[in-house]
């Protein structure tokens, strides 16, 4: 507990100090600049972060605002993004777009002793605005252990590598954890957490099952996987129950987000990071995957009415929460908190359909209830402008189209269909995982692409579905 008040004691100090130290710097720039960047030269590392929207390793910087002065915009964009209040001193270099600057730390920089694939060493920044949102980690990492593909403008690393070594250097302090900073019922999560990998550790077909699981969970938990789901519901139970499991999903997704935004919890392997053996990043608490799950799966097993369902259900369950924990992505009360709010929906979902005077089927037909969820997602965008709930509002601002052109046709999907359906939503999603690999130099088409994945899936499927549909029978 203590780290953790020093940590945040040092950045609200250095963030009201700061603001007076950047003052006075000469702006004059070259035409064209439209970046700001930093380079943090820490005990002869370079400050380097994970991008969650283009998937790509870069300096922490960013877009320059109308009228902000350059080496403010650059201050901005390394608290943003790393958590760390930095005085801005001479510009080391240009690019065509963007001025590099020789940046310092107001205090001292804690990272963790244990180094990852690239050799680098992870910092803590859990408590940067942007964590979760635009940057997935941050590390110091020596230059020559980067390759220039690996950086997010490759061409620009051989002048980044230069520029590194004339940056101020300033040293590190290196921790084994930060388990101390954690809630103190976490703390004993991270402690099973570790005991459970170090018991697998010990043997060979142990581990290798463990990891198994937790790959598994890995894929069964991917947002992906709704484009494999949803058209098995509609092949396997129809257009009603399709609806009725959107709706599902949609309101149980939204309050899982809004939930882990309120309580900004991270996951274990931020306190802990020998403890990641799959990559995840963001906020866990309450955990949204296994929410989902638990919700389907008792709707699932309500709708077939026997106990075979609910075997498998449960069994699937409980192997998604046992990979996600072993592989350090969630701890155990993040999943059984989820899984609550889960069969919290459900319960409520399951108590409308026994009301004899309310049809379902009508219900979740109906444009208004969507365009009370679109209504809900703008505010929610508003609130939060992060690219998950942007995504969620180009997706549910679809729904009132589909339900118009759906409500008074029956559809039966048939099994070769249905498999046809999803080769095809998911070569459209590879299509758009490529393009956005190649469109990662630019952060607003990044954007733009992530935004679009699954309102361009829903598009794709309402077009090849709807013409197999027939108009019902009066």
């Amino acid at each position: 507990m203590l780290k953790r008040a020093f940590i945040i004691t040092l950045g609200v100090f250095s963030l009201f100090y700061s603001t007076f130290s950047a003052a006075g710097l000469p702006t004059p720039l070259p035409e064209g600049i439209k970046g700001a960047l930093c380079i943090v030269r820490v005990d002869n590392k370079l400050l380097l972060v994970n991008e969650i929207l283009t998937g790509q390793i870069s300096l922490p910087g960013g877009t320059i605002s109308a009228g902000e002065p350059p080496h403010e915009a650059a201050q901005r964009e390394v608290w943003e993004e790393t958590g760390l209040v930095v005085t801005v001193g001479e510009a080391l270099g240009y690019s065509d777009t963007a001025v590099f600057y020789d940046c310092v730390s107001d205090s001292p920089i804690v990272a963790y002793n244990t180094q990852h694939a690239l050799g680098g060493n992870t910092l803590p920044i859990w408590f940067a605005p942007h964590y979760g949102v635009e940057i997935a980690s941050a590390m110091l990492l020596q230059p020559t252990a980067l390759k220039a593909e690996q950086y997010r403008f490759p061409q620009q690393w051989p002048l980044v590598s230069e520029m590194f070594t004339r940056a101020t250097n300033q040293p590190a302090s290196y921790v084994r954890d930060l388990k101390e900073a954690a809630p103190s019922y976490r703390q004993i999560g991270l402690g099973w957490l570790a005991a459970s990998q170090s018991w697998a550790a010990q043997s060979q077909m142990l581990s290798s099952i463990a990891m198994a699981v937790a790959h598994l969970a890995f894929y069964l938990t991917t947002p992906a996987l709704l484009l494999v789901v949803m058209p098995l519901i509609l092949w396997r139970f129809g257009r009603d129950f399709t609806l009725h499991a959107l709706f599902a999903v949609t309101v149980t997704s939204l309050l899982a987000l809004v939930a882990q935004q309120g309580f900004a919890m991270p996951r274990p392997h931020v306190y802990l990071p020998s403890t990641e053996l799959l990559p995840s990043s963001g906020f866990s608490f309450p955990s949204a995957s296994m929410a989902v799950w638990v919700c389907l799966a008792l709707l699932f097993t309500q709708r077939e009415g026997g106990k075979e369902w609910g075997k498998w259900a449960f069994g699937t369950i409980v192997l998604v929460a046992l990979g996600q924990f072993y592989a350090g992505a969630e701890f155990l009360s993040d999943l059984l908190i989820g899984a609550l709010l889960g069969a919290l929906v459900a319960w409520h979902l399951l108590r409308l359909q026994q009301k004899a005077e309310l049809d379902l089927g009508q219900l979740f037909a109906s444009p208004l209830v969507w365009g009370a969820l679109v209504a809900v997602a703008v505010g929610l965008t508003f609130i939060w402008p992060l690219p998950v709930f942007s995504a969620w509002l180009a997706t549910l601002m679809l729904m009132p189209i589909l339900v118009l052109m759906w409500r008074k046709k029956a559809c039966n999907l048939t099994q070769a269909r249905a498999l046809v359906l999803i080769v095809v939503l998911l070569t459209l999603n590879l299509l758009l995982t490529m393009l956005q690999t190649h469109f990662s130099s630019s952060g607003l088409y990044s954007y733009i692409l992530e935004t679009l994945r699954y309102p361009s899936s829903l598009l794709v499927a309402m077009l090849l579905v709807l013409p197999l549909c027939k108009g019902r029978q009066a």
